[in-house]
């Protein structure tokens, strides 16, 4: 909890020290589901399905102009995941024998936004405005966790994060939503977004990172597609600015 709140402190520190030395400042808070689900750009890794996550934030807001702000603050990304991939022992009858292993994935990635906010004028005789914005997310996932079912054996939970997966994420974001002004300064807003990682999610200096096939420790051949795996998501965000 000590290192959590440290992570989050820092993350903090880092995006307001931007913002703050500028005047049309906000600064707020926001929470939301959102949908996850694993993609690959080399097909290695095979989504099995939408799994719900979570996700709470501090939103700092700089406009530079009337209807143009840029956007950071800290957000604490609950991910999930659910994915298949080919896997393969040695047999000491049949060789190299591929089977398929059947992936739970969850992690915690604390996030630095950076975008560009774009906003309508009032509508009508409502103080309610129409917003767009896009950018990327730089992320730190802590650890991660997951759970394999293959073959005859299931329920294999561990801690991987040193070992197979990166630590350091990087994410394109687009989002949109709309704003309504309580009083002078005061604002809700609810917006959808979606996010989707620009680095395979795989640690790629890692002893294990799903180039070779491992039977335990020992090297049982080469894999035709190296295994990649990015996370996206689709996610419902409310929250208030002061």
């Amino acid at each position: 909890m000590k290192k959590n709140l440290l992570i989050i402190g820092l993350l903090l520190a880092m995006s307001l020290g931007v913002s703050a030395q500028n005047t049309g400042f906000a600064f707020g808070l926001k929470l939301g589901p959102g949908f996850d689900w694993t993609g690959s750009t080399t097909g290695a890794a095979k989504s099995e399905g939408v799994r719900t996550g979570f996700g709470v934030g501090l939103v700092a807001e700089y406009y530079f102009a009337e209807n143009y702000a840029i956007v950071t603050g800290v957000n604490v990304n609950m991910n999930r995941g659910h994915y298949s991939f080919q896997n393969a022992h040695l047999d000491s009858v049949a060789g190299v024998s591929p089977f398929s292993v059947d992936r739970y994935y969850k992690s915690t990635v604390y996030e630095i936004p950076l975008m560009l906010k774009m906003v309508t004028n009032e509508l009508g005789n409502l103080p309610l405005r129409v917003y767009a914005q896009v950018g990327a997310g730089f992320g730190y996932a802590q650890k991660v966790k997951v759970k394999d079912s293959y073959e005859d054996f299931n329920g294999d939970t561990y801690i991987a994060s040193n070992k197979e997966y990166s630590n350091f994420r990087t994410s394109l974001k687009i989002g949109a939503g709309a704003q309504y002004a309580l009083d002078e300064s005061t604002r809700v807003f609810l917006g959808v977004y979606f996010s989707h990682d620009f680095i395979n999610n795989i640690n790629s200096i890692a002893p294990n990172h799903y180039k070779f096939y491992f039977d335990g420790d020992e090297k049982v051949g080469e894999r035709e597609t190296k295994l990649n795996m990015l996370q996206n998501r689709v996610g419902i965000e409310a929250g208030v600015l002061f």
